[in-house]
């Protein structure tokens, strides 16, 4: 008999950017989010945009890049990262889409 292992969580493949979590189609309950981004060792910065808004910076630590986002509203919401390679270019990734539902939350007295 054969046992077969799996890992929870696996980066993307070698040079790719992307979104790890909210995961793609994720519904997020809290109030207080903080996005985790993969990007290659190459990124010289990375930036994310909600929903079309304006760039904002992210921050490197062990391994990934942040971004701390509050202050959303229930719904379906999109994001999108870019990365600023060495050579002055930059590659913007596919959009990727979740949604908020604050009001599902328990409430205790």
């Amino acid at each position: 008999m054969a046992i077969t292992m799996r890992r929870k969580h696996t980066k993307p493949a070698t040079g790719m950017l992307a979104v790890e979590f909210p995961r793609q189609g994720e519904t997020i309950t809290s109030s207080d989010y903080t996005v985790r981004v993969f990007a290659p060792e190459t990124a010289q910065k990375v930036g994310i945009s909600i929903d079309q808004g304006p760039w904002k910076s992210c921050r490197c630590a062990v391994g990934y890049w942040w971004y701390d986002w509050s202050g959303f509203q229930d719904g379906p919401h999109q994001i999108v990262v870019s990365m600023g390679l060495p050579d002055g270019s930059r590659i913007i990734s596919e959009p990727h889409e979740f949604s908020v539902e604050l009001s599902s939350r328990l409430i205790t007295p």
